[in-house]
C-alpha cells in the first residue's frame, strides 16, 4: 500500500498525504499520544515511553503485513510532517473495518481530519471489498463525533459500559457507514 495525495473535492491544494505508518515513525507517535488531551478520549492512557510507542508501531505495521488492518500517517504536503493517523482494522469474513483516528492538537479544528478520513474512506469502499464501516466514540467526544456525522456516519446506538480504561467503565457511542449510504450521498453532492 502506497502513499497517496488526498485532495477534497473542490480544493485548490494537496494540504495532506496518507501512507502507511513506518517503524520510523515511533517518535511522531509518542509526541502525538503522549498528550493528554489527544489522549483523552482514547482506550489506552497517555504513553510515557518511547518504547511504548515503538511496541504500538511495530504492532499497526505488522498488522498491515499479515492483512489484518492498516494505519496510515497523515503528512502535511508543505513539509511532510507526520501529524496524526488513520486507518481500519479489517474484519475479511464480514466485509467490514473498523476505523480509528487522532490527530496532534495544534492541527485541531483546520479540516485536517476530514480530508484524511473522506480519503481513507474512499480508498476503503474503492479498494477492498467493505460493506461497512464501524467507529466507536467516547459519550462526551462531541468533535469526533460531528465530525463523523459530517462524513455521513449514523449513530447506531450507544454502548452501556463497552470498554474498561483509566480505571473506569465507558460507555461510548456506536456510528457506521454503509457503501450504499456512500454512493447515495456522492450521488446527491455531484447532483448539487
Amino acid at each position: 500500500m502506497s502513499t497517496f495525495n488526498v485532495k477534497v473535492r473542490g480544493a485548490a491544494e494537496l494540504r495532506i498525504a496518507l501512507r502507511p505508518l513506518q517503524i520510523s515513525d515511533a517518535g511522531d507517535i509518542f509526541d502525538i499520544w503522549s498528550d493528554p488531551e489527544v489522549m483523552r478520549f482514547y482506550d489506552i492512557a497517555p504513553l510515557v515511553a518511547i518504547d511504548q510507542a515503538q511496541q504500538l508501531v511495530a504492532g499497526m505495521v505488522q498488522d498491515l503485513v499479515e492483512a489484518k488492518g492498516v494505519r496510515w500517517a497523515i503528512l502535511l504536503t508543505e513539509s511532510n510532517r507526520l501529524i496524526g493517523t488513520c486507518g481500519f482494522m479489517l474484519n475479511h469474513n464480514f466485509h467490514s473495518a473498523t476505523l480509528g483516528f487522532e490527530l496532534a492538537r495544534r492541527y485541531w479544528r483546520q479540516g485536517l481530519m476530514r480530508e484524511a478520513l473522506d480519503a481513507a474512506i474512499d480508498h476503503a469502499y474503492r479498494e477492498w471489498d467493505i460493506n461497512r464501516i464501524q467507529t466507536t466514540t467516547n459519550l462526551d467526544n462531541q468533535a469526533s463525533s460531528g465530525l463523523l456525522r459530517k462524513l455521513g456516519f449514523v449513530e447506531e446506538g450507544v454502548m452501556r459500559q463497552w470498554g474498561y480504561w483509566q480505571s473506569a467503565f465507558h460507555d461510548v457511542r456506536l456510528f457506521s457507514l454503509i457503501r450504499a449510504d456512500r454512493v447515495q450521498s456522492d450521488r446527491l453532492a455531484a447532483d448539487a
